[in-house]
This record gives C-alpha cells, structure tokens and sequence, in this order.
C-alpha cells in the first residue's frame, strides 16, 4: 500500500482483525493492521493479542471500507 491509506477502525483483538481483514480481502478490498502497544509481542509469543489492532485501507477505499464494517454491525473505531 502506497503512503495514503487510513485508519478506519481499532479492532479490539487480534482475532476480531482477523475477520475484518478476511472480510474485507473477500470484498475487493486491500487492508492491513498494525498491533498497537505490546499486541505484537503477544502475537509472537501466543498467537494472540487482547492489545487492540488498527486497521488501515488505502484513502480511495475508505467509504465502501466504512460500509463493510457497518454490515458487520461495527461503527467507526
């Protein structure tokens, strides 16, 4: 991803994210996260992480990124 992507929502664990991201690849749409705090050493050591997990998209997907989320009952994070 190019330098203009986006933040669109903090996903409470790395399970969650997970699924965010698996929705939105089946739904065209590239994305990303990135552990927040100590979560990516959780992630390392236990395979899973409570830390929270920002998901980003590139700026152009943000809105059909947004309404993936709102059928997935999530709000903005």
């Amino acid at each position: 991803m190019e330098n203009n992507e986006v933040k669109i929502y903090t996903a409470q664990d790395s399970l969650q994210a997970g699924m965010i991201l698996e929705t939105l690849k089946s739904n065209g749409i590239p994305a990303y996260k990135k552990d927040l705090g100590y979560a990516s050493v959780m992630n390392i050591y236990g395979g899973y992480s409570n830390g929270g997990e920002e998901i980003y998209v590139a700026a152009e997907n943000r809105e059909r990124a947004l309404e993936v989320l709102a059928g997935m009952g999530l709000g903005d994070g």
